[in-house]
């Protein structure tokens, strides 16, 4: 063949069968094709290097095999593994993923959304910039839509398409990494918000509030011990001095990325970690047992999650709340529960 794509008509010449045939074998019907036949066309196909053309394919069915997914900070590696484990299993079942960065811009996330739309996508999976996300974005958009970071689950009355929330209860997780530290002894526990305008940040933060129990303060925003940093290494590099300084011997964390800016400081710093400040995270990612010291952390079972994700978005016709399970892991950034076995400084 010459260097131009090839058609179903290189295609049908070659298998000697008409393109009509050729169509049904690729597009598994509308009419069945002899196993001979069918044979012949593959290997004309394989011959000839053709390749469907999905887009028209999608005009002529109505059906893409073809899922959108936009998320904030392709960097950050909670997010890159999420896209990671999603496309593996979607690539499992024969779908595609076209992923989109939205660089923490929505008017950049608004026209991808439109750009996937567009495309005529078999679904979309959304980690929005804004809590909430702003529903209107979607509210045409005929196929599945699946809010990765929803606040609440997403009600579209008017809605044309299925709508699934992902809910996740970082108030409860946030919660749950303070006792842990305060079962492993520490007494100055500090938090390590993110930006003040994301609702997750704001349930992280409530979370750490709660377990440590000062009574007298409500506002987390309002506690000495409270810091606030983008989810960035550089946000958690540059919380290091300040919480020394308040004399923290335990830190919460909002992301692993802050955890580990944070810990690179402390230890630049001249400081011990955990001998003299423990360090625990939210949505620990495969990295955390590799960083020195190995990062204690809070991790959403993404397996289940997608598992879960898949069902709901190819096969499920009902609109759906997803609460991913979450587990803790220990590991060198925060003593174990025998801290007999530890010297404090």
């Amino acid at each position: 063949m010459s260097s131009r794509l090839a058609t179903q008509s290189d295609v049908a010449r070659v298998a000697g069968t008409s393109t009509a045939v050729v169509s049904y074998v690729v597009n598994g019907g509308p009419r069945p094709v002899a196993s001979e036949t069918r044979d012949r066309v593959l290997a004309a196909i394989e011959k000839t290097g053709y390749r469907p053309n999905n887009a028209a394919r999608t005009l002529l069915t109505g059906k893409s095999s073809t899922l959108g997914m936009v998320i904030p900070d392709l960097t950050n590696p909670f997010l890159s593994h999420m896209v990671q484990c999603i496309e593996d299993k979607l690539f499992e079942l024969g779908y595609s993923l076209l992923v989109a960065d939205s660089h923490d811009d929505l008017t950049r996330e608004k026209r991808i959304i439109e750009t996937m739309i567009s495309q005529q996508v078999a679904g979309l999976i959304w980690y929005s910039v804004d809590q909430p996300s702003p529903v209107e974005f979607v509210k045409d958009m005929h196929q599945p839509v699946a809010f990765m970071n929803a606040c609440y689950p997403v009600k579209m009355l008017d809605a044309t398409g299925k709508r699934i929330s992902v809910l996740e209860d970082e108030c409860a997780a946030a919660a749950e990494l303070t006792r842990q530290l305060i079962e492993r002894g520490c007494s100055t526990i500090g938090h390590l918000g993110g930006p003040k305008d994301r609702i997750n940040s704001a349930e992280r933060s409530r979370g750490w509030l709660q377990a440590i129990g000062d009574d007298g303060i409500r506002n987390p925003e309002s506690h000495p011990l409270y810091l606030t940093a983008p989810y960035t290494h550089e946000g958690g590099w540059a919380a290091a001095e300040e919480f020394l300084r308040l004399g923290c011997d335990g830190i919460v964390v909002s992301n692993e990325m802050q955890a580990v800016g944070l810990m690179g400081h402390i230890s630049a710093l001249g400081k011990s970690i955990p001998q003299d400040v423990s360090i625990v995270a939210m949505h620990g990612t495969p990295h955390a047992p590799f960083y020195a010291p190995s990062l204690s952390a809070m991790h959403i079972d993404i397996d289940d999650l997608v598992n879960k994700l898949s069902i709901s978005l190819l096969e499920k016709d009902t609109p759906e709340t997803i609460v991913p399970s979450l587990f803790f892991v220990e590991r060198g950034s925060c003593f174990g529960r025998d801290i007999s076995k530890y010297k404090r400084k």
